[in-house]
């Protein structure tokens, strides 16, 4: 699809769907993205890498403000539980289990949400995001439990003791793909020690060279763009508008047709419309340098 038609098909899907202009996490858009690496993904890319994209796709399925989403999301997860994706890693079957409770939580079915919620801490007895989750039940106060920053919180914990428990020897991919699940809570949280935290992790993976020598890889390319996303929104958290912009055009420019980093641009813009002209100048000319170099690119290609 050309540049226009991603724009287009974008910006119709965001007004249709999304209320507020700075509504992160984008769970709809996550949806259209995931499902789109996966469309992409080569054919020898391993099950392990395939894996962990449609456990991402699930999380934002059961996350989304649509039911249809969070059912669709119970049938992945069902098909996975019953041995379709093949055979899970300890943290992607983890993963799954934990999912499926908060599907069937959130579609109004306790039971079986509170049957896979003790699988999952069976498995893992101190996952954070679980035992929260599971607080909720036999609690009056069931209502204050969790939400989005507790979410956050438990979900940082959680990544610290995997980074932990996978040691200075894993490989470089799961280093990768570790620092950004903690990178995407803390910049989530957005308090300012965290938001600084999640960018400095960032700064230094993709300064280090290492991810740009992957890039032949499709995983690598993947995570190069959601670091620079990632990155991009901490940025924009912490009011630093032009380094978040510098960021999202890097991240388009290698990823065309990534739309949460479209939402992201175009929130940037309407922001500078209350920084006054000079800024909005700035801006505009940054962000139009973005089709133009993907025009000459393609025009290369050819």
């Amino acid at each position: 699809m050309d540049l226009e038609g991603v724009v287009g098909r974008f910006a119709g899907m965001v007004v249709a769907s999304l209320i507020r202009e700075d509504n992160f996490p984008l769970y709809d858009v996550m949806i259209h993205d995931y499902k789109e690496d996966l469309k992409n993904y080569p054919a020898n890319t391993q099950t392990d890498v395939i894996n962990d994209c449609i456990l991402k796709l699930c999380r934002a399925l059961v996350h989304s403000t649509g039911k249809e989403n969070v059912k669709e999301g119970i049938q992945k997860l069902e098909d996975g539980y019953r041995g379709v994706l093949g055979v899970l890693s300890p943290l992607q079957k983890r993963e799954m289990l934990y999912l499926l409770a908060v599907a069937y939580y959130r579609d109004g079915d306790y039971s079986r949400s509170l049957s896979y919620l003790n699988q999952c801490l069976e498995v893992a007895p101190h996952f954070n995001q679980a035992l929260t989750l599971k607080k909720k039940f036999g609690s009056v106060l069931w209502f204050l439990i969790g939400g989005p920053h507790q979410y956050y919180l438990d979900m940082i914990l959680d990544c610290e003791r995997d980074i932990a428990e996978a040691g200075d020897d894993a490989p470089d991919e799961v280093k990768n793909e570790n620092i950004i699940k903690l990178s995407w809570a803390l910049v989530h949280t957005r308090q300012p020690e965290d938001v600084q935290r999640g960018i400095a992790l960032l700064d230094a993976s993709l300064e280090t060279g290492g991810l740009r020598e992957l890039t032949r890889s499709r995983p690598s390319q993947l995570q190069i763009r959601d670091m620079l996303y990632i990155r991009s929104l901490g940025h924009y958290i912490n009011r630093d508008f032009m380094k978040s912009m510098n960021d999202v055009c890097q991240c388009l420019v290698d990823a065309p047709g990534f739309w949460q980093g479209w939402y992201l641009r175009r929130t940037l813009l309407n922001r500078t419309e209350t920084d006054g002209l000079l800024g909005a100048l700035f801006f505009y000319a940054a962000s139009a340098a973005v089709p133009a170099i993907m025009k000459a690119r393609s025009l290369r290609k050819t």
